[in-house]
């Protein structure tokens, strides 16, 4: 399993507001006003990771199940 790490998709105003857990594509929003990185780091802290069952198929996994 890869290691999980969080990467920022939107910002305002230079403030966080919209996440993803680059392992599980788990999203995370917070109203940057209020909570800005601080919210989306802990939610993203808080997620418990399910990679295996959301995440994109790697590109050699994808040859060998369309090659059966």
């Amino acid at each position: 399993m890869a290691k999980r790490s969080l990467r920022i998709l939107k910002r305002v105003s230079n403030v966080p507001s919209r996440g993803i857990c680059e392992s599980c594509n788990a999203q995370f929003s917070a109203d940057p006003r209020q909570l800005g990185q601080s919210g989306v780091q802990q939610q993203f802290n808080a997620h418990k990771c399910e990679a295996s069952k959301n995440a994109a198929p790697v590109a050699g996994e994808k040859a060998k199940v369309e090659g059966k």
